[in-house]
């Protein structure tokens, strides 16, 4: 309501400050309207030319929240929808081409057509690229990458028309391996040898994933400096984030990584003021643990191969 009447406004009656007290109130009373970019946009243009300061806050909101809107990057460059529709047009092309390599199985060709699509830069047709980009993922790479990467799409475009299409073939992953593993059980590989990852695994809701990052990044630079660890960080559902340390070439140094972090880190912030569940895994096995979630059988797994041979 507030919206269509600050366009009626805007566009039909020329009352700029009416327009801007309807966008205004949208604002203020739906904070997570679909019309928020659109709203901010047009206040940004009520004040470009009477008041840039403010007009100023507002495109640094469309900036900092809406980076990837369509409104956000008109305002960056107002000749966008001209220079995409033409590399939008390119990228089309180009897909052709690639979709029929990956029909075929041909998936080099395929990707390296899509990096030709790249190249014309972000277009409205650029999500199509994304998911096409992702159905490989799904035949070259593990499954849990695809699925990350499917979560991602779907997150990263709520409103793109392939987001349906995203999310059934999210759930037909999920379900495919749920059955899988249902009729075999799960049965992590007692063959530890080979690469490792540290995993420390904490609720979303603490919102501390970012000191758990960096806490960890300096932990390891400062005692394992040459062993060039780097630190990532997956949901592994709704509730909980997975901060992994990758990747210990064996056991053994993944071992004294826990043992050192357990007798230092764990002791202090954040780790010391939060529920964790740390442990150690091969990368084999976490491939299987991500699938499947079952974080309450890996920790059983983990106290009988490696806590208790440590002891």
């Amino acid at each position: 309501m507030y919206y269509k009447l600050g366009d009626l406004y805007y566009f039909n009656l020329n009352e700029k400050r009416n327009a801007y007290d309807s966008y205004s109130k949208l604002l203020e009373r739906f904070p997570s309207s679909e019309f928020k970019p659109e709203a901010l946009y047009k206040l940004f243009l009520i004040f470009r030319d009477t008041d840039p300061d403010k007009s100023a806050v507002y495109a640094q909101m469309l900036k900092d929240q809406f980076p990837n809107a369509t409104v956000t990057k008109i305002m960056l460059n107002p000749n966008y929808l001209m220079e995409t529709s033409v590399a939008a047009e390119k990228q089309k092309l180009i897909y052709k081409g690639a979709y029929a390599n990956f029909q075929q199985n041909n998936l080099r060709a395929a990707q390296d057509q899509l990096e030709l699509a790249y190249r014309e830069g972000e277009t409205g047709f650029t999500p199509q690229l994304d998911l096409l980009k992702i159905l490989i993922v799904g035949k070259t790479e593990d499954v849990s990458k695809y699925q990350y990467e499917l979560e991602t799409f779907i997150k990263k475009y709520p409103a793109e028309p392939s987001k349906p299409y995203a999310e059934e073939l999210l759930a037909s992953s999920k379900t495919l391996l749920a059955r899988l593993e249902k009729a075999k059980g799960i049965q992590f590989s007692k063959a530890l040898n080979g690469a490792h990852y540290f995993v420390s695994i904490h609720k979303t809701s603490d919102k501390i994933t970012n000191a758990v990052n960096d806490a960890l990044d300096q932990f390891s630079n400062t005692h394992w400096k040459d062993a060039k660890l780097t630190t990532s960080n997956l949901a592994l559902n709704d509730e909980s984030i997975v901060t992994m340390v990758v990747e210990f070439p064996d056991r053994e140094m993944a071992l004294g990584y826990f043992d050192k972090f357990l007798a230092q880190l764990s002791k202090v912030k954040p780790f010391a003021n939060y529920k964790f569940y740390n442990f150690v895994i091969t990368k084999e096995n976490f491939q299987l643990f991500y699938r499947t979630k079952a974080l309450d059988e890996y920790l059983t797994f983990f106290d009988r191969n490696y806590q208790k041979q440590s002891q």
